[in-house]
């Protein structure tokens, strides 16, 4: 068949055209089919959207990673700043503070909050729609637990023996002491109901050596405590509340409680 080939079925390469990007030199990649390259541009542009497609997919996967490991649950995993209701000065100034500091906070700043009120009063809302802006935001780990349920997390480890070296980043330590360290690393925790649970003096301890590694390593961490204060250095102890309260910024939440029902339609009313 070679015998029979054309001078223009023997050439490498030939002038063509692309709509999009007008004129361009095609290379023959198949002698037998008369295959030829398309234009480069094009083939250029599809691998970046490929790409970016693949890096949007994996940034995806590891937001919901995040989410699966925040803490976050029930009523409060859909807790964002926009379902917030503010309808006072107070409450709007507090709701500002709270959504400066997710925007603007750093994750080697030392800086906290603390969000201080009675029950019912949307503080846990507030910092579950910090944790929620942090890692839908910022992409950045944020947890969000309350002492008692931390204080179960570390002592559900006491025993086991497995290391932190054998796991992915973003998977659960399977020791206490490694426990204490994946609290202590990510880049901002929540520690609600803070000064409720401890039954013995060892919880305390254990709560205090989360806290201090945060402090060594000056990672935010954000307090929320139906407690006023000065209970709370005596809930948290002395060295865990000196070490919450350096660069933190306190907010009062002292309005009326949110969890106020309308009458009920069938003339009962709602407990208040």
């Amino acid at each position: 068949m070679a015998a029979f080939q054309s001078h223009h079925d023997d050439e490498q390469q030939r002038q063509a055209h692309c709509e999009k990007h007008g004129a361009y030199t095609s290379h023959r990649i198949d002698y037998m089919r008369d295959r030829w390259t398309g234009c480069t541009k094009c083939v250029e542009e599809e691998h970046v959207a490929q790409k970016a497609k693949q890096l949007a997919a994996e940034k995806e996967d590891l937001r919901r990673r995040r989410m699966t490991f925040s803490g976050l649950q029930g009523r409060f995993a859909e807790a964002t700043f926009d379902n917030f209701k503010a309808t006072t000065a107070e409450q709007r100034a507090v709701l500002n503070a709270c959504r400066d500091f997710a925007r603007t906070v750093t994750w080697n700043s030392g800086s906290g909050l603390w969000l201080i009120g009675p029950p019912g009063t949307g503080k846990t809302h507030l910092a579950s729609a910090v944790v929620r802006h942090v890692i839908e935001e910022r992409d950045a780990t944020a947890e969000i637990y309350t002492s008692r349920e931390i204080i179960r997390k570390l002592r559900a480890m006491w025993g086991n023996r497995g290391g932190r070296e054998d796991r992915d980043w973003l998977d659960r330590p399977q020791t206490e002491e490694a426990m204490i360290d994946d609290l202590g690393r990510t880049p901002l925790l929540v520690i609600d109901e803070a000064g409720v649970g401890f039954g013995t003096e060892a919880e305390m301890v254990q709560l205090y050596d989360v806290v201090d590694l945060r402090y060594k390593l000056r990672r935010p961490t954000v307090l929320v405590s139906n407690l006023a204060a000065e209970d709370l250095k005596t809930a948290l102890g002395d060295r865990a509340y000196d070490r919450l309260r350096e660069g933190a910024k306190m907010l009062t939440c002292k309005w009326k409680s949110h969890r106020g029902a309308p009458p009920s339609p069938h003339g009962l009313e709602a407990v208040k």
